[in-house]
């Protein structure tokens, strides 16, 4: 009788001692995570910016192939479908949309919604040449941000807006 108020106590002990372990465990990853937060949204915004301009290289490799026509036939990994994306003049992905340009350069480059973690992506459109060429904006809420001029196929390293 004794052994079996023993062995009840002792797995009680462990029982409390596996809780205690857990929860230090869990508040050391909660507070690693705020005092890094910052700065994995930044590297996932950095990569995010890096497949953003993938796509923009490929669809102008993709335009240069074909002989320079006004739409690129672009292949995808997980599909057999080919998408047809958009080029201005000088091969670089862009839409003559007027309203929302950014918003359609961002859909057909990434195929993802304007999201990062949670965290809402804003296109902001800088400035429109004469010639309807687009200067695009993606922003994050934290600052960080990359920008895309669609007449050089140029896309930006990721910045932050000191606030």
């Amino acid at each position: 009788m004794i052994d079996k108020v023993e062995k009840r106590e002792k797995s009680l002990a462990e029982f409390i001692l596996i809780v205690v372990l857990l929860a230090l465990l869990m508040k050391v990853f909660i507070s690693y995570f705020f005092e890094h937060q910052e700065q994995i949204t930044a590297t996932g915004f950095t990569s995010l910016a890096q497949s953003f301009n993938g796509t923009v290289v490929a669809v102008h490799a993709q335009w240069l192939m074909e002989k320079k026509p006004n739409v690129v036939a672009l292949g995808q990994l997980n599909n057999s479908e080919k998408q047809l994306v958009q080029v201005n003049s000088h091969g670089w992905l862009d839409t003559y949309k007027n309203d929302f340009a950014c918003e359609e350069i961002w859909r057909v480059a990434m195929a993802v919604p304007m999201s990062l973690m949670k965290l809402s992506i804003a296109a902001i459109e800088l400035k429109r040449s004469e010639n309807n060429f687009h200067h695009c904006r993606f922003i994050l809420s934290s600052g960080h941000f990359f920008d895309y001029i669609s007449d050089t196929g140029k896309v930006t390293a990721v910045s932050k807006i000191n606030k």
